[in-house]
């Protein structure tokens, strides 16, 4: 999906990803078919959100950490 992300951008375009870190209260007993076991359940933590997008060839542009109900935004580019 990263590198689907990245062809559908023109160069220097940007791409908004506003997502949460997983929550216990969200987090299933069992793993969700198709998510990977390094997310934590539903959410994503920013660690891994910056690494998968910047290894995809994403160059980070903003983050924005003060985003309502304990959520972030980051900005990324396309070089």
């Amino acid at each position: 999906m990263d590198a689907s992300l990245m062809r559908s951008l023109r160069p220097g375009g940007l791409l908004a990803v506003i997502e949460f870190a997983p929550r216990k209260s969200l987090t299933a007993s069992d793993p969700v078919k198709g998510v990977p076991s390094n997310r934590g359940g539903h959410g994503i933590p920013k660690k891994i959100l910056l690494q998968e997008l910047t290894a995809a060839g994403f160059k980070l542009d903003k983050s924005f950490d003060d985003w309502p109900d304990d959520g972030y935004c980051v900005l990324f580019r396309k070089p």
